[in-house]
Formats: structure tokens, C-alpha cells, sequence
């Protein structure tokens, strides 16, 4: 995402406002992601992350809600709020390690199952309002008869009925996991929700490339939940996860024309329509 000079003396003006004793923040870097829309800073001695609300909006994704979700979740699950004003959220920097694997699925599922037991956020996790919205934002070109016969029979059906209702992430990958001395934490709150604890396992699967049942198996051992309960409901999920990262790769092959999420997208389709057959 472009930073207009206007942008970045807001960002600047929030910053004076906001972080007691800061000097002028200086430079500012972009972070990597898919997402784009970061800004790391210095100020006052310490490190921030900011983030831009975004120009195009999406169902039941904004900076208030992630904002809500950071004050709300525990500081040994994610970073800590600094403030939400005039259209960017700033957030301390969680230092530590980013590594290019997901790591162990145990210590992972044990830090899940923390943040699953944390009281909820408020706002339920709605997957066919993105699905539209994605379906609706994509180059009209890449509207496949795959596509629509999936988003039809989705709709037809409806969401599985939710296992067991908690505060998700929505976003676990390797990019959003920091790993620390003192465990993991996650960072990138943008599409935390109330939701099914098994969307979550699913979604991780499905992003990561890790196998469904160590995780899952990791997960129950952890939750004391029947596995074989656990598992059926992760595999309801499993088609919505991957029709969400399509359509997800579509939308942003559409913003920025960047090959790589076609590439993705591309991958996701051949998935889903193995999937079908």
C-alpha cells in the first residue's frame, strides 16, 4: 500500500498526540505480508507498528474491531494497543523470532486453546457475507463456472453449526506468529472474530500445509475434546477454508496486480477442485 506525505503527517500527528515524550518518529518502513498496510517506527525510545485503515472495505473487517479484539486478549497472546485515531491503529512491537515453519503443533495448539478460552470478542466470524464480497471484487475475467457452482452450493447449505464457539485469530500462519522466549504470541488481528475453535484448526491446516490430524490430535489432547468429534468438524470446515483463500487471492490479484496471488489462487482452485470430483 502507497503512503501519501499527507498520510504519513497524519500517522505523524497521531503519533505526537498518542506516545508520551516521542520526538519526531523519523523514518518509517514498510512491513512484509500479503496484507500490506504496516508501517513499523521508533518513538520515544521504543518500537510501534502502525496500520492504515484501508480504502476498500470488507464485511466485518475494520482497524475498531482489531483495536477491540488487542484490548480485550491477554498480553501473552499479542501485542499491546497504543491508541486508534484518524484512521490508524498503532501497536507496540512484539520483538522476537519470525520463522519460515509453523514450529511444534503442540505448543502451538496449547496458545490456541488459551486465546479459545479467553471471554469472547462480541462480533461473530461470518464466512458467505467475505465470500460475496470477494466473488463481487474480483477482475470479471477470473469469475470461474467452479467458482460460482462452489459459492451457490455454500450458500445453499449454510455454515456448519459451530462445535464450540470461542475468540479466533483467523490469520495463523508463519508471518503472524512471534516467537519469544516465553512462548508464542500472534500478531495481525485484522479478521479476529467469534467463531468455531474447528475453523480455526481448519484454516491453520489448510494455510500452513500441516497435517490436519497431528494438528488436531495436538489440539484435543490440549482442549480435552473428543478427537474423533474434533475431526469430523474440522473437515465440514476444510472446503470453506479453501474456497476463503481462493477468493481471498482473487480479491487481491484485483487490488494490485501482483502475480504472486495469482499464482496462489491458481493453487487454491486446483485444490478445490480435487476437492469436487
Amino acid at each position: 500500500m502507497p503512503y501519501s506525505k499527507r498520510s504519513k503527517a497524519a500517522l505523524q500527528a497521531v503519533i505526537s498526540r498518542s506516545i508520551p515524550a516521542a520526538q519526531a518518529a523519523g523514518c518509517f518502513s514498510a512491513l512484509e505480508g500479503l496484507s500490506g498496510g504496516s508501517l513499523h517506527f521508533m518513538a520515544g525510545g521504543k518500537e510501534y507498528v502502525a496500520r492504515q485503515q484501508p480504502s476498500a472495505a470488507m464485511p466485518g473487517v475494520s482497524l475498531s474491531r482489531q483495536y477491540r479484539a488487542l484490548k480485550r486478549i491477554p498480553a501473552e497472546i499479542g501485542p499491546r494497543p497504543v491508541c486508534l485515531s484518524d484512521g490508524w491503529l498503532i501497536v507496540h512491537w512484539l520483538a522476537g523470532e519470525v520463522k519460515s515453519d509453523i514450529g511444534s503443533l503442540p505448543v502451538l495448539s496449547t496458545m490456541l486453546y488459551h486465546l479459545h478460552r479467553q471471554r469472547r470478542f462480541g462480533w461473530r466470524i461470518s464466512l458467505l457475507p467475505l465470500l460475496d464480497h470477494y466473488w463481487q471484487s474480483a477482475a470479471p475475467a477470473r469469475r470461474s463456472l467452479l467458482w460460482l457452482r462452489c459459492l451457490k452450493r455454500m450458500k445453499k447449505r449454510g455454515e456448519p453449526k459451530s462445535l464450540r464457539l470461542a475468540p479466533l485469530h483467523m490469520d495463523v500462519h508463519t508471518g503472524n506468529l512471534v516467537h519469544q522466549a516465553d512462548g508464542l504470541k500472534l500478531i495481525d488481528w485484522e479478521y479476529a472474530g467469534d467463531g468455531d475453535i474447528a475453523l480455526e484448526l481448519a484454516a491453520i491446516a489448510t494455510a500452513n500445509g500441516v497435517d490436519s490430524e497431528t494438528l488436531v490430535n495436538a489440539y484435543a489432547k490440549a482442549s480435552h475434546i473428543d478427537v474423533k468429534t474434533l475431526r469430523r468438524q474440522v473437515y465440514r470446515w476444510q472446503p470453506w477454508v479453501m474456497m476463503l483463500m481462493a477468493s481471498w487471492y482473487e480479491c487481491r490479484w484485483q487490488q494490485t496486480q501482483d502475480r504472486t496471488f495469482l499464482t496462489l489462487a491458481d493453487e487454491a482452485w486446483s485444490l478445490l477442485r480435487a476437492k469436487n470430483r
